[in-house]
Formats: structure tokens, C-alpha cells, sequence
């Protein structure tokens, strides 16, 4: 007793939509290989819109992967904008970063060449310091001499 003679069999009936599914899948990996594409020229194939593609040269414009071709461009369609979005979005901020980045060189330059001008004073002051440190000593020497003669007029003179 044959399966596919058994008309409540599931085997025989799915048997013959395998075929006919292999006979289709057969004919058009076929016409692919016939046109000899290559990948890029395959991926150039499913952007074309459904008109083109008849043009170019699909037997059939009904045929079984016609749906997963329209999503697949679709597919790529989103990601070809979410991909130019993330990426504007990343030059931006790069843009950004490099600019803060500029700003603060110059912050760093400013606060280097302002540093250099305060050391230069603070030798000067340490210099003007060190010049009247040397005044003073020397008005104590004088304050003392004067009051040293002060006393022995004092006892010289009385």
C-alpha cells in the first residue's frame, strides 16, 4: 500500500508541495545563476521597484520570494536611515567634543601664559621685598646709633 495512493495521506500531499516548491526554488536559483549576478549587482537587483524588475528580465511577477524581496529593501531601507541617523548623530558629537576639547587647550594656554606673568612678578616683589628688608635693617641700625648718642649726650652733657 503506497502513501501517495492514499488520498488521506499528508505524506503524499506534502511530498508534491515540496516538489513543486523545489521545482520553483530550482528555476529561479537557475535564472539567477543564468544572469550570472554577482552580490553587489543582487543587492542593485532588489532596490529596483516591481516594474523594473519585470523590465529586467523576472519571469514571473508573482513569484515566491516577491514578498521577501519587497521587505528585505525595506529592511535595508530602515537601517540605511537609522544607520545615517546614528552616524550624523555621532559626527556630531565629535564635533562637539573636539570643539570643548579646543576651548580647553586654550583655557590651558591662557592659564600657562598667565602663570608665567605672575612668576615674573613674584621675582620682582621678592626682589622689592628683599630691598626694603635691607632699608629696614638699616633704619634700625640708624634708630639705634641715634639713641646710643642720645645717651651719652645725655650723660656727657648734664
Amino acid at each position: 500500500m503506497s502513501t501517495t495512493s492514499n488520498p488521506n495521506s499528508s505524506y503524499g500531499t506534502g511530498k508534491q508541495y515540496c516538489f513543486v516548491f523545489n521545482q520553483y526554488l530550482g528555476l529561479y536559483v537557475g535564472y539567477l545563476i543564468e544572469l550570472s549576478l554577482s552580490s553587489y549587482e543582487w543587492k542593485l537587483e532588489a532596490k529596483l521597484e516591481a516594474d523594473e524588475r519585470i523590465e529586467r528580465g523576472f519571469r514571473d511577477k508573482n513569484h515566491l520570494f516577491k514578498w521577501t524581496d519587497e521587505s528585505a529593501v525595506e529592511e535595508i531601507d530602515d537601517m540605511k536611515i537609522l544607520y545615517d541617523e546614528k552616524i550624523g548623530h555621532l559626527e556630531l558629537q565629535s564635533q562637539r567634543c573636539e570643539d570643548g576639547v579646543r576651548s580647553f587647550e586654550k583655557k590651558i594656554e591662557d592659564l600657562g601664559d598667565a602663570l608665567a606673568g605672575f612668576e615674573k612678578e613674584m621675582k620682582e616683589m621678592k626682589e622689592l621685598v628683599h630691598g626694603y628688608e635691607k632699608n629696614v635693617k638699616s633704619l634700625k641700625k640708624m634708630v639705634v646709633c641715634g639713641v646710643g648718642m642720645m645717651i651719652v649726650y645725655y650723660y656727657f652733657a648734664m
